[in-house]
Parts: structure tokens; C-alpha cells; sequence
């Protein structure tokens, strides 16, 4: 096996900054930084060429219980006990995660469907899926059987592991032999651990070699359900032919050195006689209900889908008292990103929840805190449309209502080959039973025509005719023309970009809780002051949005100064030198554009532009913009095309225009696009663009915060309107 440069690529997207690294000298964030610098390709050349060598075995004898070692950290298991992962050197890691992509596949037809812990998308949800199906169509003289190993991948016999490597991948042998035929030294505190059995938590090989050793064992179990995810193993069938493969299966794993933990062992849904048959084969299992089943996390009940959703929402309000002390902005990331949906998401796409009605308790918890942390009032048009993705117009925190039809659908047509392969024959001419309900759930929150085959496994094209119905409900709710320029405008894209930027105060990318406040209300159209009168004589609605065009608030100024920067730095970034408001460009009218690069950007042409950012809500823009989101950027662009028409023919020039709440006119879109293609061709990284668009939103949003608050009275002068 041969790793080549673009596998040592790959490899470099796993490690992120802050991942541990070893005492080599050479950390994770060294590699991604390293390539950021443009000098990716002498690096991953030498990596892919170092790799190689240690595939081979190439690390000296005397290295390898160093190299091969690692860092010792112990982490609380939740049930209780110790799970000591093992943190090897970087370029340990960066050779077994580069060799174990092409390991895995080659191994996928070994392992599945017997074996779905690795090299198998949606292994898990696969596997619960069967199980559900399995626990609600089994008879009474069945059962379905929960096996634990007692610390499986510390435990495994190498030689167990090294035979198993030599059947499948021999490729590995001398990397495998290198990396476990001796003892390797981990770091504990102060203490050396030799370590001699099993494969170590933490390798990126090490999943794959444990399922390798376990497949014999596995392969040789008999019943109707046979499914097994890493470590965890679970057989069904009738309840005297299942206790007599469980003792069988024992004994066949204690020959590479696993033991089954008969007190954590379960044995789901005996009944009455069924207890009898089981009692007398003497294998003292814990005896669960139905009701109270779960697999791999996943309740295998509806009872039991309350209860998990409901110890979601007890942490999720512990959570939200802690994340009121945080800024506004890391707190929002925090929920988006974590607490809300995303820590909902398994149970959502394995479990029928869109029949529980906590979701909608959840959902309410999520917009309490979403309101708490912003320091907003929600109505209901700003609660629904909160709930939306970014990309609609939304927040992006997304509803666990809304979503649950959505995510189990697109989980069903997902993992529907593997289940079929995991139940026995006489499930497999009829559909999933929660398949028509969920189904109807769907439609009934604005789904029409499910997706295509070849699409029905993506949740994206489930969520997606929900989301445009909601959509479409606001605007057509929408009491002005104000409002629906808005809802148009947030849906633009780029207009949300400020959402996806990961609130770093050293990035310049963190808003301060007023900003994040104000940004927030905004989008959502949400009451943000009080009525007053502005410095310059006219009314202020609580919705504030006469300061975004208001000619003497100063936020005006602070969003071209800003915006400006950005992009001359983008243009640097780009190695194209540009300078702000350069002089003599135009002669006669004293007319200076906001920049301008001091090499030529395309066709021998200086590139010329001026930014500037109509207000979406203004008066005299709500005929078109509550029409077309983009019409005030695209009538922008068009008169600073005009005002600089007399520019030399050695300048190309490009009106930048972005509307206070996100939209992009074509020209603006089209330089920030070319802008961010140049930056990924020169960093090797293809967010490039992605993050420009961040870094414009921010300065965006920073701007209309100092506008709103721009049309405050002074402080020492503060009084009722």
C-alpha cells in the first residue's frame, strides 16, 4: 500500500487546531498552518514520502516504542469507569489515518453487513433501525440480546490482530507489526505505561484492526438479527437457539482475548416463558423491557424517545443558564453549533420522534435561550422564522418539529440496504411500519412530492420543501412592503454569512453583545429601541430602521470604512498590492474611488472599485426591493458605473455594492467570488470565499449596529421622546 500526496491531503482536513500533539515537535495546527502559507507542496510531498516509508516499516526497532507510543488521558465514561484514550504522535496519527482510508475500503466487503462500525456510513443508525424493526415484529418465544465486552480494544490479543491483518490487508502487515508487535510507551502525568495488549484509543487504525480480529467470532454467530458496531454486539432470535449462541460466541471471542461483561449484557423483551428458557440457561443478563430498550444510544420505543428528548431538554436548560454569562455572539455559536438540534440529531434520524410532542417543548427551550443570550423579544413570525436555515432566511438553530419527519425519512432511505441485510426474510417484504406515518407527518407541515430515489437519502431534499413553506407563509404574512424586502433580502445569498463565522476576537470575527443584539433583530425584524426622535429631527420606530439610511448617523461611515478594508486585505491576501482612496485616477473633478491595486488584477488592467451599501428599507428602495432581493445593490452598482465611467482604459472597474441586511449586487458578487477563487488557488484551501464572505458580513453588521445606536440621544442627555 502507497500513500500518495493527495491521501496525505485528506489526511491534514482530520486534525484541527487544538488537537493533542507529541513531544516530535510537529502538532496539528503546524500542518494546516503550514499549508495555509502556500507551502503545501514540498510539505505533502515529503510527507507522503515519509509515510510510505514508515508503511513499510521503515521506523528503526529502536524508535518504534517512542514513535508508536503516545500521551495517556483518561476520560469519565457516562456509565461509570475509565476510557483511556491514547494520543500518539502527530505523524503517527497522519500515517495510519492516510492508510486506513484505503484500508477500510477494501475491507468493507469482509466486515458488512455483519460488522458496520467502520468503512459504512450510518453504520449506527442502521443498526438501530433493524433493531427497532426486529423488537416490534419478533414473536414471544423471541428475544434480542445486548452482548458488552469488558474494555474490548485494550484487551484484544495482538496476535489476534496482526493474524487478522495478514488475511485482509497484508499491506499492513509491517506497519501493523511496527506499531503492535512490541510494547510502545505512553505517558501518564509523570508515569511510563508500557503498553502490551490491544490496539490503542486514539490510533486511527485502531477501530479497523479491532473489527478485523472480532470478524471471525462474528462472522461464525448465528440467529435471525446478527448486527455488530465496533465493540457492541447484538443477536435475536428464539430464545433457547440465542442463549446457546451467546455461550458459543464467548468462548470464540476469549480466543483473541475479549471477555463479555455479563452485568452490563442485556436481554430485551422476554416473555413470560421466554424468562423461563433464558433463566435456565444460566446466563445472568440484566432483563429489559421493550419500552426501555436502547442501542447504541438510540431509544428503540416511542416511550423511550420521550425520555431521551426530555433529557435533552433538562440539559439544554442547564445549559442556557450558563451561556447567558458568555458574549452574546459565542453563545449563539454555542447553540447553533451544539446545544440545540445538532445534540438532537441522532435521536431525530433514528428514532420516529416526529411522534413525541417534546419536540416542540425543545423547540421552545432553543428560543428561550436564543432570546436570553440575544437580549430579544420574539414574536411569532420572528419565532418561526428563527427557526429556519440560514440559507431561508433563518438563524440556522433549526426546529426538532419540524425537522424530525425529515431527518427519519432521509435516515430510512439511507441505511434501507444494510437493514434489509441485517433482518431476516420475513421482514424484508414489507416496508418500515413508521414509514407512512412519518410520511404523513411531512406532508403535513408543507411536504408535497417526496424526492427521487437516488435523492430520498439526502435530509437536505426532505427539509427543504418544509422550509420553502414556511418561507413562503412569512412573506405572504408579511404586513408591509418593509417586511417582505426583508424576508427576500435575508434569504439572499451571502446575506447570513455572519452566522457561519466562528466568533474569534483575534480573527477580528466576534460581534459584541449590542452588535450581535441588533444583527439578530434585524434579520429577524424584531423590536430593537425605544420610540425617540433621531439627532436629525425625524422619528425612530423599535424597529430602529431609520438609522441604516439616516445621512447623519455614523454607522454609514463605519461600514465603507470597514468593508473597505476587508477588501483591500483580501486583495493582498491575493498578493495583488492595493491601495484606499488612491489619487489621480481621475483628473479635473476630484472624484477618488475607494481603491484601487497597484498591479494589474486582469487583461493588464488595474482593477478600481467603490463600495457602497444602499439600505435594503428604505423608503425610496421598498418598490423594488420588496420585489427582487438585490434590486438597491444592482441600482447602486449601476450609478458608480456611471459616476466613474471617465476612468483611463488601463482600469477595470468594480462598483461593489451590499445591501445593509446581506444582498449582493452582481458585481460585487461576481469581484468577491473571483477574489475568493484567487485565495484558494493560491492557500489550497477551498473556504476561502466562504470566509471573505464572513469577514464583509461582520464589518456589515458592525456597521448598522453603529447606525441604530448612531440615532440615540448622547448619554448625558437621555430622556423620553
Amino acid at each position: 500500500m502507497s500513500v500518495s500526496p493527495d491521501d496525505i491531503r485528506e489526511a491534514i482536513k482530520g486534525f484541527t487546531p487544538g488537537s493533542a500533539g507529541g513531544p516530535d515537535g510537529l502538532k496539528p495546527q503546524h500542518l494546516t498552518d503550514m499549508t495555509a502559507k502556500g507551502v503545501s507542496g514540498c510539505l505533502v510531498e515529503a510527507l507522503a514520502e515519509f509515510s510510505n516509508v514508515v508503511l513499510a516499516g521503515g521506523v528503526p526497532e529502536w524508535a518504534r516504542a517512542h514513535f508508536f507510543g503516545g500521551t495517556l488521558h483518561a476520560f469519565n465514561k457516562r456509565e461509570g469507569g475509565i476510557r483511556p484514550i491514547a494520543v500518539g504522535l502527530t505523524l503517527r496519527r497522519l500515517v495510519s489515518k492516510a492508510a486506513c482510508t484505503k484500508a477500510t475500503e477494501k475491507c468493507k466487503s469482509a466486515l458488512a453487513p455483519r460488522q458496520l462500525g467502520v468503512a459504512v456510513k450510518g453504520g449506527a443508525e442502521a443498526v438501530a433501525h433493524a433493531a427497532r424493526r426486529y423488537l416490534a415484529g419478533m414473536g414471544p418465544d423471541e428475544t434480542l440480546v445486548k452482548l458488552d465486552f469488558s474494555n474490548a480494544f485494550n484487551s484484544v490479543r495482538r496476535d489476534a490482530v496482526l493474524e487478522a491483518v495478514t488475511l485482509h490487508v497484508p499491506e499492513l502487515l509491517a506497519f501493523a507489526s511496527s506499531a503492535y508487535g512490541a510494547p510502545s510507551i505512553l505517558r501518564f502525568g509523570d508515569e511510563l505505561i508500557l503498553s502490551e495488549e490491544g490496539v490503542q484509543q486514539g490510533d486511527p487504525l485502531g477501530p479497523l484492526f479491532f473489527s478485523l480480529a472480532l470478524n471471525g467470532p462474528l462472522q461464525d454467530l448465528a440467529g435471525e438479527f446478527v448486527a455488530g458496531y465496533l465493540d457492541d454486539v447484538s443477536v435475536g432470535g428464539r430464545v433457547e437457539a440465542v442463549s446457546a449462541e451467546v455461550v458459543r460466541f464467548e468462548a470464540n471471542a476469549a480466543t483473541i482475548g475479549l471477555r463479555l461483561n455479563h452485568a452490563k449484557c442485556e436481554v430485551i423483551g422476554l416473555s413470560r416463558e421466554g424468562r423461563t428458557t433464558w433463566t435456565a440457561s444460566g446466563l445472568a443478563f440484566r432483563q429489559c423491557e421493550h419500552e426501555d430498550a436502547t442501542l447504541l444510544g438510540a431509544p428503540l420505543h416511542l416511550h423511550g424517545v420521550d425520555r431521551a428528548i426530555e433529557e435533552k431538554c433538562e440539559a439544554l436548560q442547564r445549559a442556557v443558564g450558563r451561556l447567558v454569562h458568555m458574549s452574546a455572539h459565542e453563545a449563539l455559536y454555542i447553540l447553533r453549533n451544539s446545544l440545540s438540534v445538532p445534540r438532537l440529531q441522532y435521536i431525530l434520524r433514528c428514532t420516529p420522534s416526529f411522534k413525541s410532542s417534546l419536540t416542540s417543548t425543545f423547540d421552545d427551550l432553543v428560543l428561550h435561550a436564543l432570546s436570553s443570550c440575544a437580549n430579544i423579544e420574539l414574536d411569532g413570525a420572528a419565532r418561526v422564522q428563527a427557526l429556519l436555515p440560514v440559507r431561508w432566511g433563518g438563524l440556522g438553530l433549526r426546529s426538532a418539529m419540524q425537522l424530525a419527519p425529515s431527518a427519519f425519512l432521509s435516515s430510512l432511505a439511507t441505511a434501507e440496504t444494510l437493514v434489509l441485510a441485517m433482518l431476516p426474510p420475513a421482514f424484508q417484504t414489507t416496508p418500515d411500519p413508521l414509514y407512512d406515518s412519518a410520511l404523513d407527518c411531512w406532508r403535513s407541515l408543507g411536504g408535497t412530492t417526496p424526492p427521487a430515489a437516488q435523492l430520498a437519502g439526502r435530509q437536505k431534499c426532505w427539509d427543504d420543501p418544509i422550509c420553502s413553506s414556511q418561507y413562503d407563509a412569512l412573506v405572504s404574512a408579511a404586513p408591509e412592503p418593509a417586511g417582505r424586502a426583508r424576508l427576500l433580502a435575508v434569504k439572499a445569498e451571502g446575506s447570513g454569512a455572519w452566522l457561519q463565522a466562528l466568533p474569534s476576537s483575534s480573527l477580528g470575527l466576534r460581534l459584541g453583545d449590542e452588535e450581535l443584539r441588533i444583527a439578530v433583530g434585524l434579520r429577524l425584524g424584531a423590536p430593537l429601541v425605544r420610540p425617540h426622535t433621531c439627532c436629525c429631527g425625524q422619528p425612530v420606530a423599535t424597529n430602529g430602521h431609520h438609522g441604516l439610511a439616516c445621512r447623519r448617523s455614523a454607522g454609514r461611515h463605519v461600514r465603507h470604512r470597514l468593508a473597505n478594508d476587508v477588501i483591500a486585505r483580501a486583495f493582498r491576501s491575493a498578493e495583488v498590492p492595493a491601495d484606499l482612496e488612491p489619487q489621480g485616477l481621475l483628473r479635473g473633478d476630484g472624484k477618488r474611488p475607494d481603491g484601487a491595486t497597484l498591479i494589474p488584477w486582469s487583461r493588464g488592467k488595474h482593477a478600481v472599485w467603490d463600495f457602497t451599501c444602499p439600505d435594503t428599507l428604505a423608503p425610496s428602495h421598498l418598490a423594488q426591493t420588496s420585489l427582487a432581493a438585490g434590486s438597491a445593490a444592482q441600482a447602486a452598482e449601476a450609478a458608480k458605473r456611471l459616476k466613474y465611467a471617465g476612468l483611463g482604459t488601463g482600469y477595470s472597474f468594480h462598483p461593489v455594492a451590499i445591501e445593509t441586511l446581506g444582498a449582493y449586487g452582481k458585481d460585487a458578487s461576481d469581484l468577491v467570488s473571483e477574489l475568493g477563487g484567487r485565495l484558494t488557488a493560491l492557500t489550497g484551501d477551498p473556504r476561502s470565499l466562504a470566509f471573505l464572505r464572513q469577514r464583509l458580513s461582520i464589518a456589515l453588521q458592525r456597521g448598522n449596529a453603529a447606525a441604530i445606536r448612531g440615532t440615540l440621544p448622547h448619554n448625558d442627555n437621555l430622556s423620553a421622546p
